[in-house]
């Protein structure tokens, strides 16, 4: 699992899901493909990607340490586990 970060996108190697920064001055400055109407930061960006590899594998359901690691990346979007989990 691998996350490819630019000044202006994050990819990922096994998603196709993907971040893409929408201007330049504001603070909250990017969109998640799978959470299109909100605009985020690029740290919740990268968390919001690193949550679609960790989805996309289903390894947080029988990984501890996965699903630790998702609850932290959904916490900072500040979405529920379970209800990113219907929308990704």
């Amino acid at each position: 699992m691998t996350l490819y970060v630019t000044d202006w996108s994050v990819s990922s190697d096994i998603t196709t899901e993907s971040a893409q920064r929408v201007a330049e001055k504001w603070t909250r400055s990017w969109r998640l493909s799978w959470l299109p109407d909100r605009l985020l930061t690029r740290e919740q960006a990268i968390a919001g990607m690193d949550l679609a590899e960790i989805v996309s594998t289903q390894a947080f359901r029988h990984d501890r340490m996965a699903h630790l690691r998702a609850v932290h990346c959904a916490g900072q979007l500040g979405i529920p586990l379970e209800q990113l989990i219907t929308e990704l």
